[in-house]
């Protein structure tokens, strides 16, 4: 079977092309998977979007809030009392453990850390956020 592409689109990059594990800086790797594991998720994407945006200690109940407002689309004092108390239980059961897993965080006594900016978190988060102004 011949695939035809038309006009000048390339072929898309075969899965062969793309390396398996990213390095950062500090030495630490995150396996291509692993990125997009993280970033599949709306919460876990919206918080390490906002924690990036702020770049020091969060309270969880205000990260909660950020979150719950950018799913709902509406300010974050708006929020609905029952939203918040559900974003702060998806924080703290699913998503800051994940993100604590892969050292992306940190988080005790109620304050989350922002503790690096992971290149291709990065690089996905900005694509992410440029799709969906556009």
């Amino acid at each position: 079977m011949t695939v035809r592409y038309r006009g000048h689109t390339p072929p898309p990059r075969r899965t062969s092309d793309i390396p398996g594990r990213i390095c950062t800086d500090g030495g630490s790797s995150l396996s291509v998977d692993d990125a997009f594991t993280i970033l599949t998720n709306p919460t876990r994407r919206h918080a390490l979007s906002y924690l990036r945006r702020e770049g020091s200690a969060v309270d969880r109940t205000e990260l909660a809030r950020h979150v719950a407002a950018r799913k709902l689309e509406c300010p974050p004092d708006a929020v609905p009392a029952d939203e918040l108390e559900r974003a702060e239980i998806d924080l703290h059961h699913l998503a800051l453990p994940l993100l604590r897993a892969h050292g992306l965080v940190e988080y005790s006594d109620g304050v989350v850390i922002f503790l690096e900016d992971e290149p291709t978190i990065a690089r996905l988060l900005d694509a992410a956020e440029a799709a969906s102004s556009s």
